[in-house]
């Protein structure tokens, strides 16, 4: 399985979680401002946003690999499958 995100997904993601963490999470005015600044680093278009979601698929997706992927007994050996 793969998952890819554009980068209009991959801001309103990021958009997500960080307003959730600066709302909700028990975090000091410094550290809040440092996520709104942080934030306001990778706006639309801007290359930072790029590779944010270059880093999102990536990460996704190894999950998601290390996760479908087993060990399965088969005769009397193991054999590795994805599925």
């Amino acid at each position: 399985m793969i998952v890819l995100l554009e980068e209009p997904e991959a801001w309103s993601l990021m958009m997500l979680v960080s307003a959730v963490a600066i709302d909700n999470a028990e975090i000091s005015d410094e550290g809040k401002e440092a996520i709104r600044r942080w934030r306001s680093d990778r706006n639309e278009k801007s290359p930072e946003l790029g590779d944010l979601t270059e880093k999102i698929n990536a990460a996704m997706n190894e999950m998601l690999d290390a996760k479908f992927q087993r060990r399965i007994k088969s005769r009397s050996w193991y054999e590795t499958t994805k599925k």
